[in-house]
C-alpha cells in the first residue's frame, strides 16, 4: 500500500537500521584469549603450531545499536536470536508461522503509531494468531527503482491458525497475509530486522498475546562461555604491547607470548 506524498506526521520519526551515527571505536579490532602457555603443550589436530604459544581471538567491537551503520547487523543478529529463543521457550508446541498485517489507509491516516500497533494485536488475534513477536516496518521498497516509500505494516512471528482474513478485510479493511510455517525463525527474523523501523522512543520488536511479557516468563538466555581450544580456560580481554604487526582481520590465532597481557580485572575495595 503506497501512501505517496500523504502526510502522516509520526511516519517521519522512523528510520531504517544503519542510518545513524557510529561511535568512534565501532568496528575496531579487539583481542581476547588465553595466556596459559604452560597448558598449551601440543599442536592442534589440523597441524597448527600452538605449543608454547598464546591463543588470541581477534574480533570487532560492536555497540549493538540499530542506528549504527557499522554495528546494525550485529544488533539484528542478536535480536533475531532472542526472538527464536523466546518462541522455543514457549510451552506452546505449535509450529512457528510468519504473518504480515497491513493496516487500512483510513487507520494509518487517523491513528497514532501506538494505536495502530494496538489495533494490529486485535486484528491478528481475531484472525487466529495466538501470540508472538511483532516487528514494525514503516516502509516498503519499490521493486524497479529500489527506493523506499512509506507503507506501514507489521511482521508477526509466533503461533496460531489463521482464518477468516477475507471476512475480516470486509469488516475492518486490514490485510492479514499468512506466509506460512518458518523453517528457520532466526533467519526470517534477521531478514525482517534488516529493514525494520528504528525509533528513538519505541522498540522495534514487541511481544503480545500469549507470548507477551506479562503472560509468559522464560529463563534468562545464557551467553555461551568462550574457552581456549586447548586448555579450556575461559577467554579474557587482552592487551598487546609487542612490536609485531597483528593481522587486520577477525579470527583465531596463535602468537608468541611476548608482549601479551591480560586486561586488569575490575576490583572493589572496602
Amino acid at each position: 500500500m503506497d501512501f505517496g506524498s500523504v502526510l502522516v506526521e509520526w511516519g517521519f520519526e522512523w528510520g531504517l537500521p544503519g542510518h545513524g551515527e557510529a561511535y568512534y571505536n565501532c568496528g575496531h579490532l579487539k583481542n581476547k584469549g588465553c595466556l596459559n602457555v604452560e597448558g598449551h603443550k601440543q599442536n592442534l589436530v589440523d597441524g597448527t603450531a600452538a605449543a608454547g604459544k598464546v591463543f588470541v581471538r581477534r574480533y570487532r567491537r560492536t555497540c549493538m545499536r540499530a542506528q549504527c551503520p557499522i554495528c546494525y547487523e550485529s544488533w539484528a543478529g542478536r535480536e533475531a536470536g532472542k526472538i527464536e529463543y523466546r518462541l522455543r521457550a514457549s510451552p506452546k508446541k505449535a509450529r512457528d508461522i510468519h504473518v504480515v498485517v497491513s493496516p487500512s489507509t483510513m487507520d494509518v491516516l487517523r491513528l497514532s503509531y501506538e494505536d495502530l500497533r494496538r489495533k494490529t494485536y486485535v486484528v491478528a488475534k481475531k484472525s487466529g494468531f495466538w501470540g508472538g513477536s511483532c516487528i514494525f516496518h514503516p516502509f516498503r521498497k519499490e521493486v524497479l527503482t529500489g527506493k523506499w516509500y512509506f507503507s506501514p505494516h507489521f511482521h508477526l512471528l509466533g503461533f496460531g491458525w489463521i482464518r477468516g482474513t477475507k471476512e475480516g478485510f470486509e469488516d475492518h479493511g486490514w490485510v492479514v497475509k499468512n506466509l506460512g510455517v518458518r523453517k528457520t525463525v532466526s533467519g526470517t527474523a534477521l531478514y525482517q530486522l534488516s529493514h525494520a523501523g528504528v525509533h528513538e522512543r519505541y522498540h522495534t520488536i514487541t511481544w503480545f498475546g500469549r507470548l507477551a511479557y506479562n503472560k509468559l516468563r522464560v529463563p534468562k538466555q545464557e551467553r555461551p562461555v568462550e574457552i581456549c581450544p586447548i586448555c579450556g580456560e575461559p577467554l579474557r580481554q587482552l592487551y598487546y604491547f609487542g612490536a609485531a604487526v597483528l593481522p587486520e582481520e577477525e579470527g583465531d590465532f596463535w602468537f608468541e607470548p611476548e608482549g601479551w597481557e591480560y586486561k586488569p580485572r575490575r576490583f572493589s575495595g572496602g
